[in-house]
């Protein structure tokens, strides 16, 4: 599907100085030094030293000559999706567009929407899954459910539009599996699929819904949302606001979540965590070395041959620790939830990735979702991509 109505406009009207005259190509080359391949994998080249050559209308060919797909961002990084084998170099030509618009002619994999037919619900996805925030609609009529939602997805090309269209014109639930997934992820009153919350005297302060959210990227190759929620009222702050910045490129697994919270004048404990339901109580993994913990969902009907969501968050420094915690009393089928446990200070941003893949949908088993939690961490903290542009 060729990008459309989801085209980054605003990403093309943002404005840059030049300080030269476009027109000149620039060669960019790509180190993966990891021991492992990145397929269909996004880079991220800053944009502040090749716009000025190039102009923002572009194309990224490979030494082939064929051309990659690529986006340009609202903060001006320039996206480009390809394959990066373990420990290869690779070399980008990155040249001004003959023409205006051509070098957003890149399938769409990544896009977010708002819906106002059903609750204000906040949805976006990847080719891997897709995700939920309920909105003010749900809020204001009394909702209380505050994690992180979970569309299962088995192809890789934008789905949720169509499943709300047919949910609502023909009465095709998007419960039910029609051949691209399906939403069968409980959430409640929990932390849900890797949602993060301040702490006051030992009570969990769940958000609930969002107040606002724009968009700052939508697709094709990135989804970048800015999140306000509620004000709420920490310990003795009555007026906190938090902010969440969250991003989602194609090929990955996980979301980039960025969080601050406005109005906040001590520090207070602060929590990320996944819920544990009551159908795979113990399925859920530790691994304070590679800064991950993971668990495997069997969905709210598991006699129905959904299949197994697997749901993980990576942190790139390391939390003071993470443990399982019963819920006391339990929400439903939840009864507990594996959660990190550090401080929050005012003032501070903090950064972790989160996210879930589905057994029909590409992933192999709990081992092969614990490589590639451990290869995100690898990636952030020991691998980082070597780029050069020449």
């Amino acid at each position: 599907m060729k990008i459309g109505i989801f085209s980054i406009i605003a990403a093309i009207s943002c404005a840059l100085p030049l300080y030269g005259t476009p027109g000149a190509d620039v060669n960019v080359s790509v180190r993966n030094v990891a021991p492992f391949a990145l397929p269909g994998h996004v880079v991220e080249i800053d944009g502040t030293r090749i716009l000025p050559r190039t102009g923002r209308d572009f194309t990224v060919t490979a030494t082939d000559g064929s051309q990659l797909p690529s986006q340009l961002t609202h903060d001006n990084k320039i996206l480009v999706h390809t394959d990066l084998p373990a420990g290869s170099s690779t070399q980008f030509i990155i040249s001004p567009a003959k023409a205006a618009g051509q070098s957003l002619l890149t399938d769409t994999i990544c896009v977010a929407q708002i819906r106002p037919d059903k609750q204000d619900d906040f949805a976006w996805e990847n080719d891997h899954g897709g995700y939920r925030l309920y909105g003010p609609v749900y809020r204001r009529g009394g909702g209380k459910v505050s994690g992180y939602d979970i569309w299962t997805k088995s192809v890789p090309y934008p789905t949720l539009k169509q499943r709300y269209d047919d949910h609502a014109a023909y009465g095709m639930s998007y419960h039910k599996d029609f051949g691209s997934g399906m939403d069968v992820y409980t959430v409640g009153r929990t932390l849900g699929a890797g949602m993060n919350a301040l702490i006051d005297n030992d009570t969990i302060c769940y958000p609930c819904a969002y107040e606002s959210c724009e968009f700052l990227d939508n697709g094709p190759l990135r989804v970048t949302a800015k999140v306000t929620c509620y004000p709420e009222t920490i310990g003795d702050d009555k007026n906190v606001v938090e902010t969440r910045i969250i991003t989602l490129d194609a090929g990955s697994w996980l979301n980039k979540t960025t969080v601050s919270y406005d109005g906040l004048t001590k520090p207070h404990p602060l929590t990320t965590g996944i819920v544990v339901h009551k159908q795979n109580k113990k399925a859920y993994a530790i691994d304070p070395g590679n800064r991950y913990f993971a668990y495997v969902d069997l969905t709210d009907n598991p006699a129905n041959g959904n299949g197994a969501i697997f749901i993980g968050v990576v942190n790139p420094t390391l939390p003071d620790s993470i443990t399982y915690v019963p819920l006391t009393p339990e929400v439903g089928d939840a009864i507990g939830q594996v959660m990190t446990h550090s401080t929050y200070n005012p003032g501070e941003e903090y950064t972790y990735y989160w996210g879930s893949g589905w057994s029909k949908g590409g992933v192999k088993g709990m081992d092969a979702w614990r490589r590639s939690l451990t290869e995100q961490y690898q990636l952030l903290n020991q691998y980082p991509l070597e780029i050069t542009i020449e």
